[in-house]
């Protein structure tokens, strides 16, 4: 579905508005949760540039309004981005909900590819979570499962919250290459858990 828990929205917006990024990129925004709350941080005074969206389904960008939301919207597979875009590169990345979509070799391929190219990524998937084409659309349906371990070679701090009727989602902050040690808000998975990127 183009729509997503709200579990970790709270988290999503403080990460953003501590980072500042200059550019942000959303890919697979659906329905533009993370475009709406990006706009209202920037409306509240935070400091975040260019806002860029990955799109696969044109009739998304009409239903949603997401030309009332991003500052650019790209019609493409996000997952051929390695192929296509060799010097992209971005403060932020924002996967929400997303990678379940992707063929597993795919998704992986492009988390390898957005580390290069990147400050910071932020990855929220659902864990085991079963569904299929949604209103006819294909690219909705979940194709690929991923883990903390999925995760674990990168500097990378990964959260869980299970609903007590079942179902889990995760929260993944990834600090990608071109963050800056000495400078750039460091989030790592050898790093103490701080209030803010704790499970709701």
């Amino acid at each position: 579905m183009p729509y997503s828990a709200p579990v970790f929205d709270q988290h999503v917006a403080a990460l953003i508005a501590r980072m500042k990024p200059a550019s942000v990129l959303d890919i697979g925004p659906g329905a533009g949760k993370y475009g709406r709350m990006i706009k209202a941080l920037r409306e509240g005074g935070a400091e975040i540039g260019s806002l860029t969206a990955v799109e696969i389904d044109a009739s998304y960008v009409e239903r949603f309004k997401l030309g009332e939301v991003y500052d650019d919207i790209q019609l493409a597979d996000a997952s051929a981005m390695p192929d296509v875009d060799p010097d992209g590169h971005w403060d932020l990345v924002i996967l929400g909900d997303v990678l379940e979509h992707f063929r597993k070799s795919r998704g992986a391929d492009l988390i390898d590819y957005l580390y290069y190219r990147t400050k910071y990524i932020i990855v929220v998937v659902p864990i085991d979570f079963i569904q299929g084409a949604w209103e006819g659309h294909h690219a909705e349906a979940h194709i690929s499962t991923w883990y903390a371990s999925d995760f674990s070679r990168y500097k990378a701090a990964t959260v869980s919250w299970a609903a007590p009727e079942g179902g889990e989602v995760q929260m993944v902050m990834i600090n990608g290459l071109r963050a800056d040690p000495a400078s750039d808000f460091i989030l790592a998975r050898d790093l103490p858990s701080s209030g803010i990127f704790s499970a709701p």
